[in-house]
């Protein structure tokens, strides 16, 4: 709410919301709590997600993206023209984002070796 009222762009550093070790505690992004507020209606806000950290835990494995909302047309153009300009990760790391969004699914032939990894 502070940061919709005063027109503060916040950044949400959700990299670690897959490591959650308690089964009655789930992960809510910062952006479906926002959502549900009606006073953070024109909130700007940028979340991180990173396969590093998060969802393969392999330091090596350099991978992530960001997802703006509510954040100027020519702010994105300008940070889409910085990130193009040479932070793009590997293979390996493009491999790992793609995986991270969309995982293998139930019958799948990865799908059970998949789930007994990351559980």
């Amino acid at each position: 709410r502070f940061c919709a009222k005063n027109g503060i762009v916040l950044l949400a550093d959700e990299v670690y919301q897959r490591n959650i070790y308690v089964d009655s505690k789930k992960f809510i992004s910062t952006k479906k709590v926002a959502l549900e507020d009606p006073q953070c209606e024109n909130l700007q806000l940028i979340s991180f997600h990173s396969t590093s950290k998060g969802f393969i835990g392999e330091c090596g494995r350099r991978g992530g993206y960001m997802e703006l909302h509510h954040i100027d047309p020519y702010v994105q153009t300008q940070l889409y023209k910085l990130a193009s300009s040479g932070l793009c990760s590997g293979v390996a790391g493009q491999i790992m984002c793609s995986l991270m969004l969309k995982p293998p699914q139930p019958g799948g032939e990865s799908y059970d070796l998949f789930m007994k990894e990351e559980g």
